[in-house]
C-alpha cells in the first residue's frame, strides 16, 4: 500500500485559491493509482486531538476534534498531528509539500519530517520565488516607496537562500519548462507536471453561450493582482474596443485593497466604470456555472521574469468549461494553446493587440466558438487530464529513477 501525505500551510480542502484546486486535483490523480492521500493544511488546523475525515474515495483530511478546547501552539501540534499519522501501519509513505511565502515554516517542515522522522520529502515548485520582490508597482509617497524597497530587499534575499533548500528534498515536482531548466542546476531528481485538468468535469451537454450582439461579456477568474495578470493593458483594450462595441468586464477572486483601488483607478482613466465588475471571491466549484454567464475567458500576463517562470493554473479551470480562453504567449502556453484552433493566444504586452484579437474574436464568435471549445476539451484528454500523470506521480514517489517520462 503506498500513501502520500499532502502538506501545506495554505488552505487545501476549503481554500478558493488556484493552488487549492491543483492540491485536490493532484490528490485525484493519485488515488487514481490506488494511492491513498491525505490532506494536511497547517491553515485548517486548530489543534489536537485530530484526526483523520474522508472526504472522497481515497482522499482523507486532518481535522481537529469539534467542541475541544485548542492549544495556541497549534504549529507544533500540527508536526506532531501529521507525524502520527505518517507512523500508522508499516505502508510506504512519502509526504509532498505545496509550499507557500511562509518559507520558514516550509523549512522546518523538511527538517522535521525527513531529518528528525526519516520520511521521504518531496515539493512541488510553481514558480521562482525571487521573481516576486520588485515585481509589482512601488506605492506612491517617499516613506511608503522606502518600506516597499527595504520588503522587496528583505524577501529577495529570504526567497534566494530558500531555494537553496532544493538540494535537500528527495525530488521535487515542477510546472513549466523554464523551471525544469532552472532548477535542474540543483537536483537531477526532477519531473515536469504542467496544468493538471479534471476531464470528468467536462459536460459535453452544456452549450457555449452565444453572442447576441448587444453586450460581449469578459471574465476573469482567480488572484486578481494588477501586475502580474497585466489588467491595466486590459482595461485599456476595452476601452478602444468599445468604440465599437458593447464589451463588459467581471472579475472573480481574492482581491486586496490595494489592486482594488489600483482596478478603479483605471476603470476611471479608461472610462470603464459602468463596464467593469467586481462579483467576489466565491467557491470554485460555482465558478463553473458563472462561466456560462460569458462568452470568453481571459488570462492576460505580461512578459516578465515572473511569468516567464510561472504557469497560470486557472487554465485548467478554463479549459474544461464551455467558454473559449484568450491568453498570452507566456511560460508553456503555447505549448498547448494553438491559435483559433483551442483557444486565442497573442503575443504580450500590448493593449492594441489586445483589442484587435478581442475585434477578431467578437466579429467571429458565433462561427468559431464550439469548435474552439471542442478543440480545448480534446486537448485536455490528449495532453493535461490528471489520470495522464498518475503513473508519472507513482513513478516518482515510489521508484528510484532520476528521470521520469511524462506521458506523450
Amino acid at each position: 500500500m503506498k500513501e502520500v501525505f499532502i502538506i501545506s500551510t495554505g488552505e487545501i480542502v476549503n481554500g478558493k485559491t488556484a493552488g487549492a484546486r491543483r492540491m485536490q486535483k493532484i490528490a485525484k490523480s493519485l488515488v487514481h493509482g490506488n494511492i491513498t492521500v491525505y490532506l494536511c493544511s497547517l491553515a485548517d488546523f486548530r489543534g489536537e486531538p485530530a484526526y483523520m475525515e474522508s472526504i472522497s474515495h481515497g482522499v482523507y483530511a486532518l481535522r481537529t476534534v469539534k467542541d475541544k478546547k485548542h492549544r495556541k501552539d497549534s504549529f507544533r501540534h500540527f508536526l506532531i498531528a501529521v507525524n502520527r499519522f505518517l507512523s500508522i501501519g508499516e505502508t510506504h509513505k512519502v509526504i509532498y509539500l505545496y509550499p507557500t511565502t511562509f518559507v520558514l515554516k516550509d523549512f522546518i517542515y523538511l527538517l522535521y519530517f525527513k531529518y528528525l522522522k526519516g520520511h521521504r520529502f518531496f515539493c512541488e515548485i510553481n514558480e521562482l520565488r525571487r521573481s516576486i520582490p520588485f515585481s509589482s508597482q512601488p506605492a506612491s509617497g517617499l516613506a511608503r516607496r522606502i518600506i516597499y524597497y527595504m520588503k522587496s530587499v528583505k524577501d529577495f534575499i529570504v526567497f534566494s537562500m530558500n531555494e537553496l533548500q532544493v538540494v535537500l528534498y528527495d525530488g521535487i515536482t515542477v510546472i513549466s519548462t523554464s523551471l525544469e531548466k532552472y532548477f535542474s542546476r540543483y537536483t537531477r531528481r526532477i519531473v515536469r507536471v504542467p496544468i493538471l485538468c479534471d476531464a470528468d468535469e467536462i459536460n459535453d451537454a452544456s452549450d457555449s453561450p452565444e453572442y447576441d450582439g448587444k453586450v460581449f461579456k469578459i471574465c476573469f477568474a482567480g488572484y486578481i493582482k494588477c501586475d502580474k495578470e497585466g489588467f491595466g493593458l486590459v482595461y485599456e483594450a476595452i476601452s478602444k474596443v468599445n468604440k465599437q462595441h458593447n464589451v463588459e468586464f467581471y472579475l472573480y477572486g481574492k482581491l486586496e485593497e490595494e489592486d482594488s483601488m489600483r482596478l478603479r483607478q483605471l476603470a476611471e482613466k479608461h472610462d470603464l466604470k459602468e463596464k467593469v465588475y467586481y462579483l467576489g471571491n466565491i467557491d470554485p466549484e460555482n465558478l463553473k456555472r458563472e462561466f456560462l454567464r460569458y462568452h470568453l475567458l481571459i488570462l492576460p500576463r505580461p512578459l516578465n521574469r515572473r511569468t516567464i517562470y510561472g504557469f497560470s493554473t486557472k487554465l485548467s479551470d478554463y479549459l474544461v468549461s464551455e467558454i473559449p480562453v484568450l491568453l498570452t504567449d507566456v511560460s508553456d502556453n503555447a505549448l498547448f494553446i494553438k491559435d483559433n484552433y483551442n483557444g486565442y493566444i497573442i503575443p504580450p504586452g500590448s493593449a492594441d493587440i489586445i483589442a484587435g484579437k478581442l475585434e477578431e474574436i467578437i466579429l467571429s464568435y458565433n462561427d468559431r466558438v464550439r469548435e474552439i471549445v471542442k478543440n480545448a476539451h480534446r486537448t485536455v484528454l490528449e495532453k493535461l487530464d490528471l489520470k495522464l500523470f498518475t503513473q508519472v506521480y507513482d513513478d516518482f514517489f515510489f521508484n528510484s529513477r532520476e528521470r521520469i517520462n511524462l506521458p506523450a
